[in-house]
């Protein structure tokens, strides 16, 4: 399952594609580079992939920064090649900085309008990352190439109004605030599935599952739900930990529940393709980040009616009222997590009401009305090209 801003361009990209727009997407997958047509991304993911779970090392940021301004040379070179074949009239990057840099340098080449994408502050989500005296030199790096390519774009869209009123601060030029949005046909509650993934699990029918799905990264805040959960099972033994994704700190959770004594309630299911399924097997789902742009995974839980335990910050704040779609908490606070899981575990009819109401929520990011808006969005920019 691709996260954030793949997730994001392929369900844009299948939309558009349905309004009759031609659509090109250049991207990465975790096994290599490549361009693809849309067309042939579902069937060329299911072959690689062919259903198993993923795991993904992950290397030091300096290598990882090196292998980034090569992809973004590699996608540089694919938008020159592709706008030969066939003239390309904008260019839609889903970030501000490597690919963001590919985007802006060739649309200046090529003199077309290019599109910048923020789904939440990149040089800012690298601070809890980049320690000591070469992650400041590193850290300067990625938010100068922010701004270079911040700077450079003929319009930029921000998923939040926090991100917009920040990059207007920094950059001086206005966003314009589109949040993310969600299909929610695809993420409906099923009993059917529910039982399904429980079983795949070993999960037993009346065990209470807590379940995070996203990134395995320091700025979802993990270790803190490890240790929230195994707070709460200390008051409430018959419940499991389901942790969905892949990333960089997924060597150190698994160390930390091995030496928290918890390998018997904590399940990684590694990367999953099937996540309104694995959703459905799950009763509380917890996102404890300490940043987030409009979260996806957040939506999709809230569509698929479960109650909702995050991080009290502005992004979440946009989507949940506390103690009305969900329970809101600081992400600084392992005993506040651990009491809103004691709390939600221990009161069913709580959890009903809170999942009713995050679907209510949920339906006003409908992928159509979104998507509506970026299409108008993309062809403003191209009548004043053509005009």
């Amino acid at each position: 399952m691709p996260y954030g801003e793949e997730r994001f361009a392929l369900a844009l990209g299948r939309w558009l594609l349905k309004q009759n727009q031609n659509v090109v997407l250049i991207g990465r997958t975790f096994t290599g580079v490549k361009a693809e047509y849309l067309s042939k991304v579902e069937t060329n993911q299911n072959k690689k992939n062919n259903g198993k779970n993923i795991r993904v090392a992950y290397p030091p940021h300096v290598i990882y920064m090196m292998s980034r301004l090569l992809f973004s040379l590699f996608c540089f070179l694919q938008i020159l090649l592709i706008n030969k074949k066939s003239p390309i009239k904008l260019i839609h990057a889903q970030d501000t900085g490597y690919s963001g840099l590919a985007a802006v340098m060739a649309g200046k080449m090529m003199k077309i309008p290019v599109i910048l994408s923020s789904h939440g502050i990149r040089h800012k989500s690298l601070e809890s990352i980049l320690k000591g005296r070469l992650g400041r030199i590193l850290l300067k790096f990625e938010y100068n190439l922010d701004i270079f390519t911040l700077k450079r774009a003929d319009s930029i869209i921000a998923v939040n109004p926090e991100i917009r009123d920040y990059l207007r601060k920094i950059t001086a030029k206005v966003a314009e605030f589109i949040p993310n949005p969600i299909k929610l046909e695809n993420f409906v509650f099923s009993q059917t599935n529910r039982d399904l993934i429980r079983k795949e699990l070993g999960i037993e029918k009346h065990t209470i599952v807590v379940g995070f799905v996203g990134r395995l990264s320091a700025e979802k805040n993990l270790l803190t739900l490890l240790n929230s959960f195994v707070q709460a099972i200390g008051h409430y033994s018959s419940m499991k930990l389901v942790i969905v994704g892949t990333g960089t700190l997924d060597p150190q959770l698994r160390e930390e529940v091995g030496r928290l004594g918890a390998k018997d309630k904590v399940i990684f299911c590694g990367m999953r393709h099937d996540i309104s399924r694995v959703l459905s097997g799950f009763d509380i789902f917890v996102l404890p980040s300490y940043t987030e742009g409009l979260s996806s995974a957040l939506l999709e839980a809230m569509s698929c009616e479960r109650a909702v335990i995050c991080s009290d910050i502005p992004a979440n704040r946009l989507l949940i009222i506390h103690k009305r779609e969900g329970l809101l908490i600081s992400p600084h606070s392992c005993q506040e997590l651990s009491e809103a899981i004691q709390l939600l575990a221990n009161d069913e009819s709580l959890r009903s009401e809170l999942g009713t109401n995050a679907k209510i929520k949920a339906s006003e990011y409908d992928e159509e009305a979104v998507f509506s808006k970026i299409l108008q969005h993309y062809l403003t920019l191209t009548k004043k090209v053509d005009s």
